[in-house]
């Protein structure tokens, strides 16, 4: 048998069964407790998702044959900053950030995966075109390139939920960042 804690309460639940006269928990406020419990989680979710969005992406990139990415906390902080100031809207505008980027927003949690928004990029290859290095007209394919642009290093991810129900929105930061105009996201000599 086994249980999923999956809320704070419910950890702070088994910790008073587990250890009810522990010495350690004296002085310590339910509230208290049920905090820790709450950032355990989040870094545990935090530490989940940096899996997922990095495998997602090192897929792709080992697919188109180029190098697999690192995943920078740095980047992932950047990219949880700038999603959070577009909570309240929820619109995709770029942070013109020194990075590449890429934005993603969606309705419901249920049907969007961290790796399915990973792919709905990837899926862009279709629309590439790698003898002119240009996008299909009228399609968009600067996703995938910025994904598989062969001098990136690193990425770093966040999503958060927007304010008002109006969805998510997943910001994704990559350095060196790529997408340079006239250059190949394949091309070997790419180092800015």
């Amino acid at each position: 048998m086994s249980v999923t804690l999956s809320h704070p309460s419910s950890c702070l639940l088994l910790l008073i069964l587990l250890f009810p006269g522990h010495p350690s928990a004296s002085g310590t406020s339910i509230s208290d407790m049920v905090n820790t419990a709450a950032r355990v989680l989040n870094r545990a979710r935090r530490a989940r998702h940096s899996r997922e969005f990095l495998h997602a992406h090192n897929i792709a990139r080992e697919s188109s044959g180029v190098p697999p990415l690192e995943w920078d906390k740095g980047l992932a902080r950047f990219a949880d900053k700038w999603a959070k100031q577009r909570k309240p809207v929820c619109n995709m505008m770029h942070s013109d950030g020194p990075y590449g980027e890429n934005i993603f927003w969606y309705r419901r949690k249920k049907t969007w995966s961290l790796e399915k928004v990973v792919t709905r990029w990837f899926e862009e290859r279709f629309n590439y075109d790698t003898k002119t290095n240009t996008c299909a007209s009228g399609e968009m394919c600067g996703h995938y390139t910025q994904m598989v642009w062969r001098a990136t290093r690193a990425v770093g991810c966040a999503r958060v939920k927007c304010d008002n129900g109006r969805g998510y929105l997943v910001v994704c930061e990559y350095d060196p960042p790529g997408n340079y105009e006239g250059e190949s996201p394949f091309d070997q000599n790419t180092v800015k």
